[in-house]
């Protein structure tokens, strides 16, 4: 369980209360919020980068920090270390002191684990697929992601969909800070940052607020709500 009690985070002026914050083994918590409300500070005092001022974040009761907590930011290249997946995970054991282990094996089983799309050099995805690789194959039981589909074409936001709820389906503890309605429709917990807080809220009411955009499904759903409105109303 990664949790986060009566924390008080400050980044330069900026300041966010984190009253209550709880994400399972198993489970995806979504961080909604306009930009700018603090989304990504809490994300880094999940991920143990940004030290609160006061209050605690844990993970299994313990103090939240790698390698047990992998973070993924906004700008993937940001985190990516090697120009294929395999340098990736060769240099990612090589910096956890596990240069004995084969980074071919522990690719593949990463690899099976997120049902990824083959590598290819000119994906304009591949630096995410890349950098992701890298995040599992430190086997930390938390990941913390950035706004992880925000420059992903729709095809490569569905992989990564996937690779996500996969992630948590095998027992990781995964956190988003999304505007992606598809990405918060997965999510068994959902979170708000706004007017320097975070709370518990749900993708409903951020859909209402505007805060994310209408899914596609529920989209499809009002139009065709409207059709027979306007049937009944016309007549044959």
């Amino acid at each position: 369980m990664l949790e986060a009690e009566t924390v008080r985070l400050r980044r330069g002026a900026f300041r966010l209360a984190v009253p209550e914050f709880r994400a399972a083994q198993g489970e995806i918590a979504a961080v909604l919020g306009r930009n700018g409300s603090g989304k990504s500070t809490l994300l880094l005092a999940l991920a143990g980068i940004l030290r609160p001022e006061a209050g605690e974040v844990r993970l299994a009761g313990e103090p939240c920090l790698p390698p047990h907590v992998a973070y993924l930011p906004a700008r993937a290249e940001d985190a990516v270390l090697g120009a294929r997946r395999l340098l990736e995970v060769s240099l990612t054991l090589g910096l956890q002191g596990r240069g004995d282990e084969d980074p071919q094996a522990v690719l593949r089983q990463v690899e099976g684990l997120l049902d990824l799309p083959r590598e290819a050099e000119h994906d304009t995805a591949e630096g995410t697929y890349r950098a992701l690789c890298g995040l599992v194959a430190t086997g930390a039981s938390c990941l913390v992601l950035d706004e992880p589909t925000a420059r992903l074409l729709p095809r490569a936001q569905v992989a990564l969909r996937r690779a996500l709820r996969r992630l948590a389906s095998f027992g990781r503890v995964v956190v988003v800070a999304t505007h992606d309605p598809e990405l918060a429709r997965l999510a068994d917990r959902c979170y708000r940052a706004e007017g320097g807080n975070v709370l518990p809220d749900g993708l409903e009411d951020a859909v209402r607020d505007g805060i994310v955009a209408q899914p596609p499904l529920w989209r499809a759903a009002g139009a065709a709500g409207l059709r027979e409105l306007l049937a009944e109303l016309l007549g044959p």
